[in-house]
C-alpha cells in the first residue's frame, strides 16, 4: 500500500444535505486546514483535530477536548443534536438485524461508532492530507506495511488520533 501525504482538501460538515453553492463555499472557506509534512509537533495536530470535530459536526468547540472518547463523547453529542434530545437520553440500537422463527431480532450490529466510521470512511482522508493507493506512482510519500500504522477507527480519542497522524510526518522526506 502507498501513502500520499499533502495539504488537506476542505470538506463540508456532516450535515449538509440542503446547501445551496454560497453555502457550500462558506463553508468550505471555514474547514480546518492542515499539511502534516509541516508540523512540528503533536500539539498543532490535536488542536487541527479539535478544530476540525467541532466543524465537521457542527459542535462547540468547547465541548471536545484531546482526551474526549471518539464514540461515547464526540458521537454521543452528534446522535444528541441529530435527534433532537438531551445528551444522556441518547441510546443505541442494532441495524441488520434479521428475526429468528419466532419473530424476535436476531443478529445485526451496534449503531454506536456508525457517524464515526462514516467520518473515517468517507471523508478523514481528505480532511487530514493522507490517502492510500494500492498503485505506486511517483505522486505517493511513502509505501507501507499492511501492519506498520494503526487504523484511525483504533484511536479512542482525539489524542491517540494526533499521535498517529503525527506519526505520518517522520515517514514524509
Amino acid at each position: 500500500m502507498y501513502i500520499k501525504v499533502q495539504r488537506s482538501t476542505p470538506i463540508l460538515p456532516f450535515d449538509h444535505d440542503d446547501l445551496n453553492e454560497q453555502q457550500e463555499s462558506e463553508f468550505l472557506e471555514k474547514c480546518p486546514i492542515i499539511d502534516l509534512r509541516l508540523v512540528s509537533d503533536q500539539s498543532e495536530v490535536e488542536t487541527f483535530l479539535i478544530d476540525l470535530f467541532a466543524y465537521y459536526f457542527q459542535l462547540p468547540k468547547a465541548n471536545i477536548s484531546a482526551d474526549a472518547d471518539l464514540l461515547d463523547n464526540i458521537e454521543r453529542q452528534v446522535w444528541a443534536k441529530e435527534l433532537d434530545v438531551p445528551y444522556d437520553d441518547v441510546t443505541y440500537g442494532r441495524i441488520f438485524c434479521g428475526k429468528n422463527e419466532h419473530g424476535e431480532l436476531v443478529g445485526g450490529m451496534s449503531d454506536k461508532g456508525i457517524i464515526m466510521a462514516t467520518l473515517f470512511m468517507f471523508d478523514f482522508g481528505d480532511a487530514v492530507g493522507i490517502n492510500t493507493s494500492d498503485v505506486s506512482n511517483d505522486d505517493n510519500t511513502f509505501d507501507v506495511g499492511a501492519d506498520d500504522f494503526a487504523n484511525y477507527s483504533d484511536c479512542a480519542n482525539i489524542k491517540e488520533l494526533s499521535q498517529l497522524l503525527f506519526s505520518v510526518k517522520s515517514y514524509c522526506v
